[in-house]
């Protein structure tokens, strides 16, 4: 005979019901839950376009960047080249004006007589003299309009540097404006990605719970009580969702994942599972491999991290306060292996005020979960709500009998 369709999987429906100050809201019917759905949907796919525009807009700010770069690049070669052309100017001028030094020198009359004549030029006449005069007042007046033209040239040269010293500028400006905007750019894409993510996960875990209840019976109109309590009555029976189970055979939710309405109102990172009795067996909620051992005495005792793939999406669960491990790390696992013992009362776990198993989810996505540990992360951070996964798991105070 089937087991009896259990309340902690219709239960498990109040995962899609709001939460509000005072507690959860009222009850919501499957038709109204299946139009919570597809409003997820909807988000999905806007923020999908959304994603896929932020995209464009990062891939154009990429482009213009490599376009800036390229120019900053090319200026960079111009000025290295203006420098060399300036000081070739330099060196020719300071060479010419040297050479027309020596010229003036043979024209400055020093000693007044004919001898200068034979002394300076070797010149057979006057006449000569004049001749060659001559040519050295040119050959000096040559110099100074090509020197004026070199410092010409130098001046527009210092101009040309300047302008790309300051279009250099404006462009190096530039690319740190489209570096900050294209690192905006990828945050938001991260954003919208996890947003995607989260949306399209909540749809299909929606989406298949409500068809797995209409396929048993359940109505539209019904809410998941009423339709408990007929299919309770007529033995009707559930299958899990996702492939996720209770990671206890029976027992109570005594605690729900979010802040708490005592002990100062603190967060609660994970959903606890309860039973009276210690050395019960403890499970993982699916099938996959045990990737960590941990022990902390002072708070979780024994504790064992398991990785899933569930609905074709990597996760890590973790559980707390066990007595011991009945695993070892690379083990394969499955939703019926044991991994280990709940604790007694009493064990130093200050964690614990009772005897129960605490249990944890991380998104494993693009394995930020085994990387973050990787480089010495803690293995704790990032908690996410474990409804997101096992969905059919009951409200607080709930009861299962069923795993």
């Amino acid at each position: 005979m089937k087991v009896k369709f259990l309340s902690f999987v219709m239960l498990g429906l109040l995962l899609f019901n709001v939460i509000i100050s005072t507690g959860y809201a009222k009850e919501k019917t499957l038709n109204e839950l299946e139009a919570e759905a597809k409003a997820n949907r909807e988000a999905y796919n806007k923020a999908k376009s959304q994603k896929a525009l932020t995209e464009e807009e990062k891939a154009r700010a990429t482009s213009e960047k490599a376009s800036v770069q390229a120019q900053i690049s090319q200026i960079e070669k111009e000025l290295q080249q203006i420098d060399k052309d300036i000081e070739r100017i330099q060196k020719d001028i300071d060479k010419k004006d040297a050479q027309m030094k020596d010229i003036m020198s043979f024209v400055q009359v020093t000693n007044g007589n004919s001898n200068y004549l034979e002394y300076i030029f070797g010149a057979t006449d006057f006449t000569d003299f004049i001749y060659r005069i001559s040519v050295a007042e040119q050959l000096g007046d040559y110099n100074e309009e090509l020197i004026e033209e070199y410092n010409a040239d130098v001046k527009k040269l210092d101009k040309k540097q300047d302008e790309l010293n300051t279009k250099n500028s404006e462009l190096a400006k530039k690319e740190q404006e489209l570096t900050v905007l294209e690192a905006q750019l990828n945050k938001e894409i991260e954003t919208l990605q996890s947003g995607m993510v989260s949306k399209d996960q909540a749809y299909k875990t929606q989406i298949k719970l409500i068809q797995s209840m209409k396929a048993r019976g359940c109505k539209g109109s019904d809410t998941a009580t009423s339709c408990q309590n007929r299919l309770n009555s007529s033995g009707g029976s559930l299958v899990s969702v996702n492939g996720t189970y209770m990671p206890i055979a029976k027992g109570y939710v005594t605690s729900d994942y979010g802040y708490r309405s005592y002990g100062g109102g603190e967060f609660h990172t994970g959903i606890d599972f309860s039973r009276s009795v210690a050395g019960d067996a403890v499970y993982p909620i699916a099938d996959g491999e045990v990737i960590l051992l941990d022990y902390n005495r002072s708070c979780g005792n024994h504790i064992v991290y398991v990785k899933h793939n569930i609905g074709g999406h990597s996760y890590i669960t973790s559980y707390w306060h066990l007595s011991s491990w009945s695993v070892s790390v690379g083990q394969k696992v499955s939703y019926t292996t044991r991994i280990g013992s709940m604790a007694g009362r009493n064990t130093g776990d200050a964690c614990s005020g009772g005897i129960h198993v605490h249990l944890n989810l991380f998104d494993n996505a693009n394995s930020q979960w085994e990387n973050r540990v990787a480089r010495g992360g803690n293995p704790n951070s990032g908690r996410i709500n474990p409804r997101t996964v096992v969905p059919q798991t009951p409200k607080k105070g709930g009861y299962f009998s069923h795993r």
